[in-house]
């Protein structure tokens, strides 16, 4: 697999991901932003066709450019069941999928295995996604903090979910948010999350840092 990063240079920062197969020219895009053009620039410049989309979660600053890509290629759509035909607001897309995911489905780019992870929480359909040593973490873990919540019992939700379904992964696993540079592994996190789930989270939401003063890289 050749990994290609995308970045967004839009207000939210967004990183999409190129996933390219190693003995073809097919190709898997994570998460298509509004005014996906720099997606479609490097899907010309490197001549691959696109086999799948999958989408981290419902927010339009992940899935609101489907409709512009798929005016240029034919490609399947694959989202979390609980983000499926969600009510449009000015920040959630109304995405009909071809494919609806569940926990530990599995993908394919060649013979390299993809595994859904659903993690409840930024969204109740938010899922990560797993190939070898990489995990791209959509909006449910950014180095140092987890994604933004709207509420206490959201966050809780989230903290749950992290534990259940992140934590127990590879320390050696490197995560790819949706935003920014990333950079950081799963014994970053467990590290950080360690320390923060000792104290007293009961009334927090928004964005939530593991650590004080962490910096994070954009």
């Amino acid at each position: 697999m050749i990994l290609h990063k995308i970045h967004f240079k839009n207000s939210y920062l967004n990183t999409s991901y190129l996933l390219k197969d190693d003995f073809s020219n097919e190709a898997i895009i994570i998460d298509v932003p509004e005014e996906p053009f720099p997606i479609i620039e490097v899907i010309e410049k490197l001549n691959v066709k696109i086999k799948l989309v999958l989408l981290t979660h419902h927010h339009l600053d992940h899935a609101g450019g489907l409709p512009v890509l798929r005016e240029k290629y034919d490609f399947q759509v694959a989202l979390g069941k609980a983000d499926c035909r969600s009510t449009p607001t000015e920040r959630v897309a109304f995405v009909e999928p071809d494919i609806e995911i569940s926990d530990g489905d599995n993908f394919y780019i060649g013979k390299e295995k993809i595994q859904s992870i659903t993690v409840p929480g930024h969204t109740l359909g938010s899922n990560c996604f797993l190939i070898e040593n990489n995990l791209f973490s959509g909006d449910v873990l950014f180095p140092g903090r987890a994604g933004i919540t709207d509420s206490a019992d959201q966050f809780k939700l989230t903290i749950r979910s992290l534990k259940e379904k992140i934590y127990v992964l590879n320390d050696d696993i490197e995560f790819f948010p949706g935003h920014g540079e990333g950079g950081e592994k799963i014994k970053d996190f467990k590290a950080q999350f360690d320390t923060f789930i000792k104290s007293d989270y009961s009334e927090k939401y928004g964005v939530v840092w593991w650590v004080d003063g962490y910096k994070e890289r954009w």
